[in-house]
């Protein structure tokens, strides 16, 4: 499971494995959530705008409360998701954090 940090503009992304406690545990918060017939609202243009995971089974678009996989819309209120994808941070991104933990505050 691979995620990608949406916070550069004009360069790479960061990107990094998820080890297998860590996939799990993604997994579970995710069967936790109630699905939605709502579509989630567009990330902006520049800062933060969320994250993607990926791995064999979907990609995973999550950003400001609701996690997007396929045609499926899953509500995260409390940005639970987002939080624990934060947490799993790799030390040499972590520059990356406050930025992302301001957002998640707004």
């Amino acid at each position: 499971m691979i995620v990608e940090l949406h916070v550069l503009s004009g360069r790479p992304d960061p990107r990094w494995p998820l080890d297998p406690g860590a996939a799990a545990a993604f997994r579970a918060l995710l069967a936790g959530l109630a699905r939605v017939d709502a579509k989630p609202p567009p990330a902006p243009g520049l800062g933060y705008r969320g994250f993607t995971v990926t791995d064999s089974e979907a990609v995973r678009h999550v950003f400001n409360g609701w996690i997007s996989v396929g045609d499926m819309t899953l509500a995260d209120p409390g940005r639970t998701v987002e939080r624990r994808l934060l947490d799993t941070l790799p030390p040499e991104f972590a520059h990356f954090g406050p930025v992302v933990a301001a957002a998640l505050d707004d």
